[in-house]
């Protein structure tokens, strides 16, 4: 299953949060994981989703403003000190930049993690 990301302008009020999850629950698309933010009167929601297309037709339908959908790099790291900055220097020198990170879950060891890349194929090879 290939993941993506959706970023989503929205308006700072209450219950636009609810309304996105409603909507996308209708529609069947499931949330991997989110960020949802507000900075100097801008309100942003990134989705991790399972189906971007499906995901920012229903948004842009129902008169959300979709920024912007990719695909995103999945990492399986060991779950300890020093991992993350050790994978994050490996995409580095890569000439990989990561504009979005998201913990999705840790448990047995292992810490899940997804990236939003600028070169997701070579973020692929690391």
């Amino acid at each position: 299953m290939m993941l993506e990301e959706i970023i989503v302008a929205v308006e700072d009020r209450a219950g636009v949060l609810a309304e996105v999850g409603e909507l996308l629950g209708r529609s069947e698309v499931n949330i991997e994981t989110l960020s949802a933010f507000t900075h100097e009167g801008a309100a942003r929601i990134h989705l991790i989703v399972d189906d971007g297309e499906e995901a920012a037709e229903v948004l842009a339908s129902n008169g959300f403003k979709v920024e912007a959908t990719r695909a995103v790099l999945t990492a399986t790291l060991d779950d300890r000190p020093g991992e993350l900055g050790r994978y994050c220097r490996r995409l580095a020198e890569a000439g990989v930049g990561i504009s979005s990170a998201y913990l999705t879950r840790r448990s047995a060891g292992e810490s899940e993690l997804i990236f939003a890349v600028d070169d997701l194929a070579a973020a692929k090879s690391v």
